[in-house]
């Protein structure tokens, strides 16, 4: 197999290892996550049920309070308009005194025909404001404002006030203790007026929830969504177009029916939203005849609000499988540039002895190939018959000693051999007698030169076969042998190539 095979195979494992753990874990993380938005969602509209039923029976109260001050009694007795605005103020700054931080948007003092006597921070009101058709008519604007003057009920719920928004609302009647049974009502007592506190469900308000559930909050009344918690970019004002889009989402998703729980998309992101009743209280049953509560509350929030979990468990998973990818790749590269080194080594060894350099020895190249060379070294020696690594002998510069050194004269390639007159005794004398015979001619030549040689019979042939290989290719002959040569001191090996 192909180092590029191995290392494609390599990669291959690595990505697919990679992939599987990224899609893996990320789902399952993204599945935990969704259940995980679902049951926060759901404790969020279950604390925003219960807040909301506690401000609507705080609102009842504090109606209820307000219309037992005895100012708001002498204002609607009082026959000068001016005493009953007095009155009323003084009754309304006893109020909010009391309420600190928590004072309503709308403090109001009507009579028993249902027109504004006072209205708190307006100078001037509108009598009417509250009547159908204007000052002709008696009915009431509100179902709640009539019940209270006619029933003594007391109520908190919440009113759609036009060009205001919706506000929780509590109304009381307010009760004239002097007045005489004949002229009362089906109650009992004489009901003079009523008080109506009412707090506006704003963005602000929103945010407040916001903050305590930790999702987003929006109110609504009839399918129209008239405050959120949603910011325009980070910035204080409240993101109409979430209004809008929540409002257009409502009916379509089911949210307007209060307990729905689904999943909707606003704005190109993913919510996980609930819905609830915005709650009524009154101190008698209502009539079925009553208008039904329409107004209620959403609970939002984005699982991808948790999204940055994923996003660096991802990124974790993708940089760890590109590192070790890199990694891996790298390790190979490395240990194959390091074998690679070694073979290169031996192979140049190698090359060596088949050009007929049969001294060569295989030097240690690494510890990866240190027992290929030296099993090379090994078998050399032994069929070469020199001496075994670990049995040579060193000069004194530490390099070993090479016995029975061979020399022969170098042929250059494509170079026309001399004519030999002797070749056809040469070629036709048997291969034995013709290595003794050799053999013997280069040691007596050794010896009269004065530099006799300790070389083997094996290794002397060993080396002549060696060459006579080489040489056939130089030549392209049939077969090469060798003439002993002593001249000038040195004993040398002629190629007398045969070509027939």
């Amino acid at each position: 197999m192909s180092r590029s095979l191995i290392g494609v195979i390599v990669a291959f494992v690595i990505a697919a290892l990679t992939t599987t753990a990224y899609f893996v874990t990320t789902s399952r993380l993204s599945e935990d996550i969704r259940k995980d938005t679902d049951a926060r969602v759901a404790r969020a509209r279950g604390t925003l049920q219960r807040t909301a039923q506690l401000e609507g029976l705080g609102i009842l109260k504090k109606a209820e309070v307000i219309a037992a001050d005895p100012g708001l009694l002498r204002a609607l007795k009082a026959d000068n308009p001016q005493d009953r605005i007095r009155e009323s103020n003084l009754a309304f700054g006893r109020f909010k005194s009391d309420q600190g931080d928590t004072v309503p948007d709308i403090l109001a003092v009507i009579d028993a025909t249902g027109d504004i006597v006072a209205m708190d921070g307006v100078s001037n009101p509108s009598p009417a404001e509250w009547k159908k058709g204007g000052q002709k008519t008696g009915d009431l604007l509100f179902a709640g404002l009539d019940l209270a003057l006619k029933k003594r009920i007391i109520i908190s719920e919440i009113w759609n006030f036009s060009g205001k928004g919706l506000m929780r609302v509590g109304i009381a009647p307010i009760i004239d203790p002097e007045a005489t049974l004949p002229a009362a009502g089906d109650s009992g007592v004489v009901i003079i007026g009523a008080v109506v506190a009412a707090y506006s469900l704003t963005a602000d308000e929103a945010r407040k929830q916001e903050q305590l559930l930790g999702a987003d909050v929006a109110y609504f009344d009839n399918k129209q969504v008239f405050a959120t918690s949603f910011k325009r970019d980070g910035r204080p004002e409240e993101d109409t177009g979430m209004q809008k889009a929540l409002s257009g989402a409502l009916t379509a998703s089911g949210l307007d029916k209060p307990g729905t729980s689904t999943t909707i998309t606003l704005d190109g992101r993913e919510y996980q939203a609930a819905s609830i009743q915005l709650a009524r209280f009154s101190t008698k049953p209502l009539d079925a005849s009553y208008p039904p509560a329409t107004a209620g509350a959403v609970v939002l929030m984005a699982p991808s609000a948790q999204g940055e979990r994923v996003g660096i468990v991802k990124l974790f998973i993708l940089v760890l499988g590109l590192g070790s990818l890199a990694v891996a790749l790298f390790g190979m590269y490395m240990s194959n540039h390091r074998i690679l080194v070694q073979v290169d080594h031996v192979e140049l060894g190698v090359a060596d002895i088949i050009n007929g350099n049969l001294d060569r020895t295989f030097r240690p190249v690494g510890d990866e190939l240190e027992g290929l060379s030296n099993g090379l070294n090994v078998m050399l020696a032994r069929l070469l018959g020199r001496p075994e690594p670990g049995d040579e002998e060193f000069d004194e510069d530490g390099n070993p000693i090479v016995l029975g050194r061979v020399e022969f004269e170098e042929a250059e390639e494509g170079e026309k051999p001399a004519t030999d007159p002797d070749l056809a005794a040469l070629a036709q004398e048997p291969e034995p007698d013709y290595y003794k015979r050799v053999f013997t001619e280069y040691l007596d030549g050794r010896k009269e030169i004065g530099n006799p040689d300790e070389v083997s019979f094996e290794n002397f042939i060993a080396k002549l076969r060696v060459n006579e290989g080489k040489l056939r290719a130089t030549y392209n002959c049939k077969a090469v042998r060798f003439r002993v040569v002593v001249k000038d001191g040195k004993v040398t090996l002629k190629p007398v190539p045969i070509f027939a």
